[in-house]
């Protein structure tokens, strides 16, 4: 009878180390992804977080502190977009990463006059951060945006026109970051055209922007490593006060 026990507790043992090895296996597998170096410079993670520091251009001396996290994955004509939200200015994004680079498909933000939120549906998804990656590139994306506003269906046809201004080394609170700048000259059912500026970081993705409506600059950020499942952590100062 001990004989017999001591078998089962041996094989109990086994099965359990057996399982303990099948789940770092699966983990192990789940991390291990390897980026071209373009890619890394616009991860899509979900739970990565971004901190923020802000204002609009309509009042630069009020400060808002922000944060952008990956919440979730939603599927658009079959593609999956990681859904990136920003709580507290109530944006979102539905962005996709892929060989040929970085597309949005939806952008949701706060109507100007009535109190909620719209949603602009792209199509056909924008490319806003083309692959490979060069100084000098340029590219143009046309689009329809459409938004349903109560029982109306507003509409504008986008035409966007991209050019890699320069790769740089970005000062910033958050440290400093390898990044290249975009501009995009966007233009809005024939209007004039504006220009909007981007900076996308190694390692992080959206790190400032400066456009005609807002100002924004990275601060700090939890981010995991797509190749190692590694979490990478700057936190800003009252990190609590960010939402």
């Amino acid at each position: 009878m001990l004989k017999l026990a001591k078998v089962v507790l041996v094989i109990i043992i086994i099965l359990f180390c057996n399982l303990l090895y099948s789940e770092s296996s699966n983990n192990i597998t789940k991390t291990e992804k390897k980026l071209t170096l373009d890619e890394k410079y616009y991860p899509t993670v979900k739970g990565n977080i971004l901190y923020f520091e802000a204002y609009k251009k309509s009042e630069p001396k009020k400060l808002l502190k922000i944060k952008v996290e990956v919440k979730d994955i939603e599927t658009r004509d079959g593609k999956e977009y990681f859904y990136f939200y920003a709580p507290q200015v109530d944006v979102r994004y539905l962005i996709r990463r892929d060989k040929n680079g970085v597309y949005t498909r939806a952008i949701r933000y706060p109507f100007p006059i009535f109190n909620f939120s719209i949603e602009a549906n792209i199509i056909p998804e924008i490319n806003f951060f083309k692959f490979p990656i060069k100084e000098k590139n340029r590219w143009e994306e046309k689009a329809k945006a459409s938004a349903q506003i109560l029982f109306w269906t507003i509409e504008k046809n986008v035409i966007s026109n991209f050019e890699v201004i320069k790769r740089e080394k970005l000062k910033t609170k958050a440290g400093e970051i390898d990044a290249y700048l975009i501009h995009a000259i966007v233009t809005q059912d024939n209007k004039k055209p504006t220009v909007e500026k981007y900076w996308y970081g190694k390692g992080l993705g959206y790190v400032r922007a400066d456009t005609n409506v807002h100002f924004a600059e990275i601060v700090g950020y939890s981010i995991i490593d797509e190749e190692t499942g590694e979490k990478h952590e700057k936190l800003p100062e009252k990190v609590e006060e960010y939402e």
